[in-house]
């Protein structure tokens, strides 16, 4: 999943599943995955995938729910994720590369970023050496798919990006972001992650106009990419220019309805508008996403938790 705050909204859908165990499916899927050796990160990812394919069939042909094609996608994401009939295992590079990103998630889950940081790096290091090999540039899923989507490296390079931006390692995060935009296609994927580390990271070392340059750059080619105006937004605001920072957004969303696809932004532009008092166009902009989370209401799970999940969306906040 390429939008990192998206992953973390359905990431916390597939939690509740697996605490409620309903639907019953998400669990005996999980269950089998971590069977099969994936850790529980790479499981959940792998459900999570699932879900999002529910949720877009639901929002954008307004169709209810149906447990059976749901669960469906599970058992072919399962077939495609297991060999049944493989039974050996031959030790690669892939393998040692994964051995090193479970133990920095290990890490920081015990709060040891500074030691998850340092697997990382070596697991980085391994994935270089590993893709250097390759004499083609591929896109990253024609990757996975070629490793029958055994390793979550999708998660993973999301995941180093954050925890690089989280340590303020700036001039680490913008070569690992370069890197990984030089190493595959991105004609028909979604890259914005690894801009938004270039420009935020710009930013955080104080290279003020050439991160403005590069937003604005950038959204000239590409002028409705939603995490990127949302970044260039937040770098506007921490810098104290409040009343850009809120029309880089609003020009964008005012007038249109909330969408799976801009919600991300009428978040943004509500906690602006609120914080400039402007109290007509802030309950406009909650008017427009309550209406879009109605929909989202569709949804035979916990609501009020899935919710919460969405509102959580944004890294950047007030």
């Amino acid at each position: 999943m390429a939008n990192l705050m998206l992953k973390k909204t359905i990431l916390g859908v597939v939690d509740n599943q697996l605490k409620a165990k309903d639907p019953l499916c998400t669990w005996e899927t999980y269950e089998k995955l971590l069977e099969a050796g994936y850790s529980k990160s790479e499981a959940k990812d792998k459900i999570g995938a699932v879900v999002l394919t529910e949720i877009y069939d639901i929002l954008k042909a307004g169709q209810p729910f149906d447990e059976e094609r749901y669960k469906d996608g599970l058992e072919e994401m399962l077939m495609q994720s297991v060999d049944y009939e493989d039974n050996h295992h031959i030790e690669t590079e892939w393998d040692e590369w994964d051995d090193l990103v479970q133990k920095g998630y290990e890490s920081f889950e015990k709060k040891k970023e500074e030691e998850g940081l340092g697997f990382w790096q070596d697991a980085w290091n391994v994935f270089c050496s590993v893709l250097e090999q390759n004499t083609e540039t591929e896109t990253l899923y024609g990757l996975m798919e070629e490793l029958d989507y055994k390793y979550s490296i999708d998660g993973w390079l999301q995941d180093y990006d954050m925890e690089l931006g989280n340590a303020r390692n700036y001039e680490k995060r913008i070569a690992f972001c370069r890197k990984v935009l030089e190493m595959f296609d991105w004609e028909e994927t979604d890259d914005s992650c690894y801009r938004c580390g270039i420009g935020e990271s710009l930013f955080g070392e104080g290279k003020k106009e050439e991160a403005y340059g590069y937003y604005e750059n950038w959204l000239a080619e590409d002028p409705q990419n939603e995490n990127g105006i949302n970044s260039y937004s937040w770098v506007l605001f921490a810098n104290g220019e409040t009343e850009k920072a809120y029309e880089v957004i609003r020009r964008v969303i005012w007038g249109v309805p909330c969408s799976m696809d801009n919600s991300l932004l009428f978040m943004r532009a509500r906690e602006l508008a609120d914080h400039m008092g402007k109290k007509d166009e802030s309950k406009w902009y909650q008017e427009q996403m309550d209406q879009f989370e109605e929909s989202i209401g569709k949804w035979e799970l916990d609501e009020d938790d899935f919710l919460m999940n969405l509102r959580c969306r944004s890294r950047h906040r007030l």
